[in-house]
């Protein structure tokens, strides 16, 4: 471990750029020297700033000699996004594949996973802004303990991984940029990570043996997107994998910049799939809302942010009002939920009395139909009887000496 640099404390103020030196060292010094490469897969569709923001940042993010980078241009229909990336690939040496038709973005990022056979994967949206050593720190926690399938960073807009206020889409803190907000988390959470029930797609690092254990994307139930990588992980977890979010890293996402209008469908025809493949999904997710695991770790920045720029207290103080609010709400939903589920249960157990009566006037009916015909039986047994009775009389009139006597007298009748 590298030694603390001089001048890291300075009276009662912490030298801020000592202490990201010395933790991008550490980052660096942490990671394991027999894990695989990285291959940071990126897909492309549209938005042509943010694909430049991404670009230009995971550029400057001082990448480790292992690692790849592969832009897939997934059919963009504006061309200057298409001439940008390869523009960039051409810099920079980045591969560049180009799909002959618009494939989606689970079949994109399954043609990425095949790209490097045994290199870890980081799928990496085009919205998103990397800070410096990401890399580094993704694999470094991902090989902490070896169970780890799948590392997911915070984010402004990370669902269950979202800061400064879980689990909601957020803008950036005023007054800090995503170098600093990735700075105050080294600082305040250096090396820490925590389970997490599933890993999120903006930023997912994936262990290549846990990917060849578990399989690709689910191409066939997830089509264009949203929910693939809840599904991949809730697999993988079932092989006895876990995810986890590396506490010390912070990255930027824009969220929905390739097909915003279309998000709301996409994940709620997602959450229909998710319950009919993983029936216990959701409750694990608000299970995991409800504990919140990783409020100590937004707190630990939250601190640091007031202790750096004191005039940020009130900033924090309405993300934390947000926050409460959030919880007020998940609660009225909660509630709101119970509420009809009650209402439900009972225009079930209506509809239950409803036909339970029917079934019994069903089997009144069908008892008195079943001594209708045993009496119908028996008045058919009897009349058969007599017939039979009836047949037998009447052979007998016609051996009688009288019957054969009289045959002349009816032969006109």
């Amino acid at each position: 471990m590298p030694r603390m640099p001089e001048g890291f404390h300075n009276g009662s103020l912490f030298n801020l750029q000592a202490i990201l030196d010395t933790i991008d060292a550490m980052s660096t010094d942490s990671i394991d020297r027999t894990a695989p490469p990285v291959s940071v897969v990126i897909p492309v569709y549209r938005d042509l700033q943010a694909t430049q923001a991404c670009l230009r940042s995971v550029i400057d993010s001082n990448l480790p000699d292992n690692t790849t980078i592969t832009i897939i241009d997934d059919k963009s229909p504006e061309g200057a996004v298409s001439e940008y990336c390869r523009g960039v690939a051409g810099e920079f040496g980045f591969k560049l594949l180009s799909n002959e038709e618009n494939l989606g973005f689970v079949r994109t990022a399954n043609k990425g996973f095949t790209l490097c056979p045994e290199a870890d994967i980081i799928l990496l949206n085009s919205d998103t802004i990397v800070p410096h050593g990401w890399v580094q720190r993704l694999q470094g926690c991902a090989y902490r303990e070896p169970d780890v399938g799948t590392v997911t960073p915070f984010s402004n807009n990370g669902t269950i991984c979202s800061y400064p206020v879980f689990p909601l889409p957020n803008e950036l803190p005023r007054e800090w940029s995503t170098t600093e907000l990735d700075r105050l988390f080294q600082s305040a959470n250096a090396g820490l990570s925590a389970e997490i029930p599933t890993a999120v797609g903006f930023c997912m690092f994936i262990k290549r043996s846990c990917l060849n254990q578990t399989g690709p994307f689910d191409e066939a139930k997830f089509g264009q997107g949203y929910g693939e990588e809840c599904d991949f992980s809730l697999r993988a977890s079932a092989l006895g994998w876990k995810h986890v979010i590396a506490a010390d890293i912070f990255i930027y996402h824009e969220g929905g910049a390739s097909f915003a209008s279309e998000s709301s469908e996409r994940k709620r025809k997602a959450d229909q799939v998710m319950d009919e493949l993983h029936p216990d999904y959701h409750r694990i997710v608000s299970e995991f809302l409800q504990a919140d695991p990783l409020y100590t770790f937004r707190m630990r920045v939250d601190a640091n942010r007031i202790a750096e720029k004191p005039s940020d207290c009130s900033a924090v103080l309405e993300e934390h009002f947000r926050y409460s609010q959030s919880i007020l709400e998940r609660v009225a939903e909660s509630q709101q939920a119970m509420f009809q589920e009650k209402k439900q249960r009972l225009l079930l157990e209506e509809l239950l009395d409803d036909c339970r009566s029917e079934f019994q006037e069903t089997d009144r009916s069908l008892a008195e139909t079943d001594s209708a015909l045993l009496e119908a039986q028996q008045m058919l047994l009897e009349s058969r009887k007599y017939a039979n009775q009836l047949l037998d009389h009447i052979k007998d009139m016609e051996q009688s000496r009288s019957w054969r006597y009289t045959q002349w007298m009816r032969r006109n009748q």
